[in-house]
């Protein structure tokens, strides 16, 4: 067992609260990681504080989900615990409002599979990081950490432990797929948990909302380089007039498409502020691309947000950058 492992195990027997938390625009590999302990500090009569920034309308069918506290409504702040960061590494990954009801925490526990981005900002000088990026998500580290100790999993933790790896690895269709993916999906089913109800509540229950994005989306589609790139947008007036409270990331979807290597997405999601979901087939890798603006994640999945001026200059520039960027 190495150190850091060691630590998170002592944590958990000598704190008896923990405020856990996830990146922004929290995805279902991040909330399944969330609920999962969540459940294991509630067998071991701990108190634990989840808390979202926003709830996606997706994640109701996960087990514990209605324990999830939005920031905007929590404010019994325990005077000492301890702080769990679930698939995300730095500050800046981390919503504003979250991280300012953390700044007072104890001790921060990081738990991760994204690659560790250079000269990151730390939570703290003494953080204890348990990060494998070869792990494709990070409920199948969580796993890995459960088993070390070997803690009872129930079948409502395997239920989010399955969800988290199945969203992940895109219904097992990524490149972050090998055999041990599967081994432990196996293991997942033999604990209790049911991939059709994972699936189907993922991937065969979009809403009418959701189709008119998809549509302005679609509209929206340029290809450049003969096809090689998709990229498409939504302007803060497409999301205010949609109506869209937890926006979907069709950037999947464009990278979907037969023959495109590379896609984008560009969502103006506040006025002058843009996140850009970056997709790609390998051996392209886009992860570099996000970095240079300040972001990360994985090497064909990544992002980035950034302050702009004026919204279509920036897309004009964008598509220069992405166009240069695959001539390379």
């Amino acid at each position: 067992m190495n150190e850091n492992l060691k630590k998170f195990f002592n944590i958990l027997e000598s704190f008896e609260n923990f405020i856990l938390i996830t990146h922004l625009n929290p995805d279902v590999d991040g909330i399944s990681s969330m609920l999962t302990l969540h459940n294991l500090l509630k067998l071991l009569n701990k108190n634990s504080f989840p808390l979202l920034e926003n709830i996606p309308e997706n994640i109701e069918f996960l087990p514990y989900s209605e324990d999830l506290i939005l920031v905007d409504n929590f404010s019994n702040l325990p005077q000492k615990f301890a702080t769990i960061i679930l698939d995300a590494h730095s500050p800046e990954r981390i919503f504003e409002k979250i991280y300012e009801k953390i700044l007072n925490s104890e001790v921060f526990i990081i738990i991760d599979h994204h690659q560790i981005e250079k000269n990151k900002k730390s939570f703290s000088e003494d953080e204890i990081t348990i990060i494998d990026p070869s792990a494709p998500s990070t409920t199948f580290l969580i796993y890995k950490i459960l088993k070390n100790k070997n803690f009872i999993i129930t079948p409502e933790m395997a239920q989010n432990l399955l969800a988290g790896l199945y969203f992940d690895t895109g219904c097992f269709k990524y490149e972050n797929v090998d055999e041990k993916t599967f081994l432990i999906a196996s293991e997942f089913c033999k604990l209790g948990a049911k991939p059709h109800l994972i699936a189907s509540h993922l991937f065969e229950n979009i809403s009418l909302k959701e189709l008119e994005t998809l549509k302005v989306i679609l509209n929206r589609l340029e290809f450049l380089e003969n096809g090689i790139i998709a990229i498409s947008y939504l302007t803060y007036e497409d999301i205010q007039n949609l109506g869209i409270k937890n926006l979907n990331d069709f950037s999947n979807f464009l990278r979907s498409i037969k023959g495109v290597k590379i896609s984008a997405l560009i969502k103006e999601f506040e006025k002058n502020m843009v996140s850009v979901s970056l997709r790609s087939r390998a051996p392209i890798e886009v992860l570099n691309l996000a970095k240079t603006f300040g972001g990360g994640g994985h090497k064909y999945a990544c992002g980035f947000k950034i302050k702009i001026e004026n919204f279509y200059e920036f897309l004009k520039k964008f598509k220069e950058i992405l166009k240069n960027y695959y001539g390379s």
